[in-house]
């Protein structure tokens, strides 16, 4: 299974570029691709179309593997809870180019969404 993900619809090379790259890789590999699901959605939606339907493969035990480029085309906050999940449905992630590169000042910017995420949930329950 490969999953992609851009954020807006003028990053639609972008998205054909990710299924490229891992459907070579998939090759590369000998891995059998059973499913292309591709969204164009901001990481931090979780109600994206085809990432709930991955939802479903995963839960269905359709699917064993995931494969993404950047942990952050799977969703921008909590990777680790969905391997966490995927794994007790007996499905890895495998995350072809690890995180993605981050300059100086994005870091700091994440972590600062992630807290004022982390207050407004709790706010808002």
């Amino acid at each position: 299974m490969v999953y992609t993900r851009a954020s807006s619809a003028d990053q639609r090379e972008d998205l054909e570029r990710q299924v490229k790259r891992l459907l070579d890789y998939c090759t590369a590999k000998g891995y059998k691709v059973v499913a292309v699901l591709k969204d164009i959605a901001s990481g931090l939606k979780t109600n994206r179309r085809n990432l709930l339907r991955l939802s479903e493969l995963v839960a269905g035990r359709k699917v064993d593997m995931v494969v993404i480029t950047y942990k952050d085309r799977l969703t921008r906050f909590g990777f680790e809870y969905l391997e966490h999940l995927f794994k007790k449905f007996g499905v890895r992630i495998e995350v072809v180019f690890g995180d993605e590169p981050k300059d100086a000042y994005q870091e700091p910017v994440e972590d600062l969404i992630a807290i004022v995420t982390s207050f407004a949930g709790r706010l808002y329950g």
